[in-house]
């Protein structure tokens, strides 16, 4: 279990772990997410994360993409609102989200970039 009570979520096609981070957190979001609603899942889950992150002081939060083979446009649309989410908070406290990317995979080259451009200097894609 990670500090902030995070639950893992693991699905027939995706998981999702949350662990401590030596400056934060770890997302860890592997498999496949086609589901027609994607947001019944990420949404909850994203607003946990950034609810107990703001409440905790967590000050970075590590995304690891290289596993995730897929995600539709439905899904793209649930971290957009979870960056967006982070720039109507007060700068005092703000956390910043790197997300690690395969770029191998066209989907995450294509779409993750555009995410740092709702959150300036909060986002960044490695």
């Amino acid at each position: 279990m990670n500090k902030l009570g995070i639950n893992d979520i693991v699905k027939e096609k995706m998981t999702i772990r949350v662990e401590d981070d030596t400056d934060g957190l770890l997302i860890t979001i592997d498999g496949i997410i086609d589901m027609e609603d994607p947001g019944i899942i990420l949404d909850p889950f994203f607003q946990s994360v950034h609810q107990s992150s703001i409440q905790n002081n967590i000050r970075k939060i590590n995304v690891n993409l290289t596993g995730l083979s897929f995600l539709n446009s439905s899904g793209i649309k649930c971290l957009a609102k979870w960056v967006l989410s982070l720039s109507q908070v007060s700068e005092d406290k703000r956390y910043k989200i790197i997300i690690k990317q395969n770029p191998t995979i066209t989907w995450q080259k294509t779409s993750l970039i555009t995410l740092t451009f709702a959150a300036p200097g909060l986002i960044s894609v490695v």
